[in-house]
């Protein structure tokens, strides 16, 4: 590649001489000699929020390769911060939610950064392998959007894997026994990650995670929860697709609505829990790292499962979803209701995610390269049919 190719982070153009300056920080983070320049990069890896790099140099121990992260869309739904800033310090109890003496200022002093990092310490290591955040920059001084660079956990992601080896929609008897034995205890392996993460609980539930520890903004889940139904339902009214489905979706959430009870368990919510953010060793069958906090929240452990069901396990052996709750299972319990609820978050999920991709269209944010691997508005309303046995 010529140095002097221009790149593209969402509408800006840059050279790979700029890119490596914005990572000038993390280079220091990462040890990287300030001289050192890119020998390889690849990008960008265009998703529906991130523009992402991967930038790989020449250091003192090695090649190392750093991941440069913009958030480009301007249909994002969540807050206008790189949110691992937030994350990585309650994930290494940096950030102890259980003091409520300095909670609130502490949140309040890591969402004042525009700029900064956290690299865990073996110390403090974070309760489950993720991504050292080597520099973030919210400024948009340098470059129109918000930042992070990362380090690049090797390996390939389980999704990967689970195409190379064909698995989606075959038998696990009809899979070779090699494979199979991996996917079980990778399954397993994840179940138990995210019942790790399920073990860090927040004095409550908050409308946007910059309100951790101020206890005038907690609000009760049942409340909320029906409060983004409402939304969500009136932003669907909008749209022609899904008005014939309206008054079954609104039934079906009145007369689910107590599945979701008065008191429920405040605790860190991944947002995408699934295949495509699980880094493997696909030799040895294990997992390196999970990757992808960009959407994580605060809610119930229910709603981590809509994602790994629908994105991760649909289309596999039953055994394998077996595999993953015996995971959990090890860590957390599942009430006799599990199912129903996961159900019922699953399909506010839906109308959430049929309403962004009907507002990336009205904002001209379509990307044929990306949309092509993910269901088209409509399909969505499909899986919501098929909830209400319509």
């Amino acid at each position: 590649m010529s140095t002097g190719q221009a790149l593209s982070i969402g509408k800006k153009q840059v050279s790979i001489e700029e890119l490596d300056a914005l990572a000038s920080e993390a280079k220091k983070q990462a040890m990287i000699p300030a001289a050192s320049k890119p020998r390889q990069w690849k990008g960008p890896f265009d998703g529906k929020i991130n523009s992402i790099y991967r930038l790989t140099y020449d250091a003192s121990e090695g090649e190392q390769t750093l991941i440069f992260r913009a958030r480009i869309s301007e249909a994002f739904r969540y807050e206008a911060i790189v949110k691992e800033k937030l994350l990585f310090p309650i994930l290494d109890g940096t950030v102890d939610l259980h003091d409520a003496s300095t909670l609130k200022q502490k949140i309040s002093a890591i969402i004042k950064a525009k700029t900064g990092n956290h690299v865990f310490s073996k110390e403090k290591p974070p309760v489950i392998p993720v991504q050292n955040l080597y520099a973030f920059n919210e400024s948009k001084e340098n470059l129109p959007y918000i930042y992070s660079v990362l380090d690049f956990l090797k390996g390939i992601s389980l999704y990967d894997f689970l195409e190379a080896n064909k698995v989606k929609n075959k038998k696990a008897k009809d899979l070779p026994a090699g494979i199979v034995k991996k996917l079980d205890a990778m399954f397993m392996e994840s179940g138990q990650a995210l019942g790790k993460l399920h073990q860090i609980e927040f004095p409550g539930f908050y409308n946007t995670i910059v309100d951790i520890g101020d206890d005038s903004k907690k609000v009760n889940f049942k409340s909320l929860f029906h409060s983004k139904v409402k939304d969500r339902l009136k932003e669907a009214s909008k749209y022609h697709a899904a008005k014939d489905i309206l008054p079954a979706l609104r039934k079906y959430f009145d007369d689910n609505m107590d599945l979701i009870s008065s008191d429920e368990t405040p605790v860190l919510y991944h947002n995408d829990y699934q295949p495509q953010n699980f880094i493997i060793d696909p030799d040895k069958g294990t997992i390196t790292g999970f990757i992808d906090f960009d959407n994580w929240q605060v809610s119930v452990r229910e709603d981590d499962l809509v994602k790994m069901q629908y994105w991760g396990l649909r289309d596999l052996d039953p055994r394998f979803e077996k595999s993953f709750l015996s995971g959990y299972r090890k860590v957390q319990k599942l009430p006799a209701d599990f199912q129903a609820k996961v159900d019922l978050l699953k399909t506010s999920w839906f109308v959430l995610v049929f309403d962004f991709e009907m507002d990336k269209i009205m904002k001209n944010e379509r990307n044929i390269t990306v949309d092509q691997r993910f269901p088209a508005a409509e399909k969505y309303l499909d899986e919501i049919k098929k909830i209400l046995n319509i």
